[in-house]
């Protein structure tokens, strides 16, 4: 095909009948006749679709991306909804960050006022600042199919670690360094590396990556090396979203049907269960016939484990450290980290409350205004992992303290009219009960004014987190500390239901 030929192609499939690099569905059709032409599609976008950082007027109109769940979205309350629901960010950096709702409250309200024009500055849980430019304009707000970003550029990147061990197993059979990742589309040690891998990710589109995001590099040589390190001599494939490893959590998935009386938590996610992002094979496990019973399954990955032959990978970006901290998790021959409840702290202005905790704190919040009631853990090394309702409910009752109110009549108590004959009338006495307990003493009048003033999410938010605070400080030290024991361990993926990975990741100051 000749490029007046391929220009015609792209016309004809194109909506409008001609093509435009602006319209992210004409840029994926432009991408689908690349890769039928056997050409790198994602290096060829990425030198012709230019994108821009993220700019308080991507913020004036909804999105039309036809391939995302925002599909017809207002782009400034999907960014609120991302903060307030603790998904990540990605930079312009190539990294990713949660945004700290609280230390951003002056930006989110520009951004719900709708005066884009005005400098916003976010903060992440660490307390860096963040202007709007930091943040990579990903599709969701606009930005073109042709840079990649979110849960695509996650694939890539994890797939470009498989690539990196195996060149460190079995081409340098040693440490690498940045120069042996440089152009995975002609580099020879890719094409020998290849043979050992088992990821979604093709070659042009690590290349793309990197050329897109450098910052990786030596993120990536960091943890290989350390992989290497703990893992030698082993005839390792390297898998990512394989068919080995759908086969190993489809047995988790069948186990979890099969015994829902017995697990702890009959709603548990994939990555609460184990959330290695990269998975290395021996020929020992390669194969193997997976257990539907979840002791055993989990049984089996320890074995596996303890003879080097399976290793299931949770990866962390490395941006300083030149050699990063490494942690085993649900080993059964290591006692798990105890940790202790040592009170709260809650402010009258903010709708959130923070619980103690030897080593850390943990945020009690709603993730969604009114709803999703959740708690996040702020300790070092920890950073982002969050237990829900339902789970927290689950470890309440498994303590003999029962479970938090339905989020439904909650919201339905501090959304409407407050009348003395209301039936939801002891919400709103609690609340006051809870505030004058935990907050500061203060008169019915005094709270009744203020309570008028305060927004629905700040209400729900200080009924869920106080209400909990109460269980805490009345049942301390037990059943609290088994409570936070518990919690902690559910947003560490590190329940008696989950299975043994390693973290590598670089500690939190």
């Amino acid at each position: 095909m000749t490029l007046d030929e391929l220009l015609l192609e792209w016309s004809y499939r194109s909506e409008k009948g001609y093509p435009s690099l602006d319209n992210p569905s004409d840029v994926s059709i432009l991408k689908q006749i690349l890769e039928q032409l056997d050409l790198p599609a994602n290096v060829i976008l990425k030198r012709i679709v230019k994108e821009t950082p993220l700019q308080s007027k991507d913020f004036e109109s909804s999105t039309n991306n036809q391939d995302t769940k925002y599909r017809g979205g207002d782009r400034a309350h999907l960014f609120v909804d991302k903060i307030n629901n603790q998904e990540e960010f990605e930079l312009k950096d190539g990294s990713k960050v949660i945004i700290d709702p609280d230390a951003s409250i002056q930006a989110i309200e520009l951004l719900l006022q709708r005066e884009y024009g005005r400098d916003m500055i976010f903060y992440d849980m660490d307390g860096n600042k963040l202007s709007l430019s930091q943040f990579e304009k990903t599709p969701e707000f606009g930005g073109g199919a042709g840079a990649g970003g979110g849960s695509v550029d996650t694939r890539i990147m994890e797939s470009a670690h498989c690539y990196a061990c195996a060149i460190a197993y079995y081409i340098k059979q040693g440490p690498i360094n940045e120069d042996d990742l440089l152009g995975a589309t002609n580099s020879e040690q890719f094409a020998q590396a290849k043979q050992h891998v088992d990821v979604d990710a093709e070659l042009d589109e690590i290349e793309e990556f990197f050329d897109r995001k450098p910052q990786w590099y030596s993120s990536i040589v960091k943890a290989t090396n350390k992989i290497y390190s703990l893992f030698p001599n082993k005839d390792y494939t390297f898998h990512r979203n394989s068919e080995q490893v759908e086969m190993l959590y489809n047995a988790w998935k069948n186990s979890l049907e099969r015994d829902e009386k017995s697990i702890e938590y009959s709603k548990m996610k994939d990555d609460k269960w184990n959330p290695a992002d990269i998975w290395l094979f021996s020929p020992k496990a390669t194969g193997t016939e997976w257990s539907g019973n979840l002791e055993v399954l989990n049984g089996q990955i320890a074995d596996f484990y303890e003879d080097g032959d399976l290793i299931g990978v949770s990866l962390k970006m490395i941006k300083k450290k030149d050699d990063p901290e490494i942690k085993t998790f649900n080993d059964p021959d290591i006692e798990k980290e105890n940790y202790e409840y040592e009170g709260y702290n809650s402010s009258p202005g903010s709708a959130n409350s923070e619980i103690k905790f030897t080593g850390g704190i943990a945020v009690a919040r709603m993730f969604s205004k009114t709803k999703n009631f959740n708690i996040e853990i702020k300790g070092k090394g920890a950073q982002g992992g969050k237990a829900g309702k339902e789970a927290i409910d689950t470890i309440l009752t498994r303590n003999g303290l029962g479970v938090l109110p339905d989020n439904k009549e909650v919201e339905e108590a501090f959304t409407g009219e407050l009348s003395e004959d209301s039936p939801l009338k002891p919400y709103y006495d609690k609340l006051y009960y809870l505030y004058d307990r935990f907050i500061k003493n203060i008169a019915v009048d005094k709270f009744a004014e203020q309570y008028q003033h305060e927004t629905p999410a700040w209400r729900v938010g200080k009924f869920y987190s106080l209400t909990l605070i109460e269980m805490l400080e009345d049942n301390k030290p037990n059943p609290a500390n088994e409570i936070i024991n518990d919690i902690m361990r559910y947003a560490y993926s590190s329940t008696k239901d989950s299975s043994k990975f390693i973290k590598i990741y670089e500690l939190l100051k």
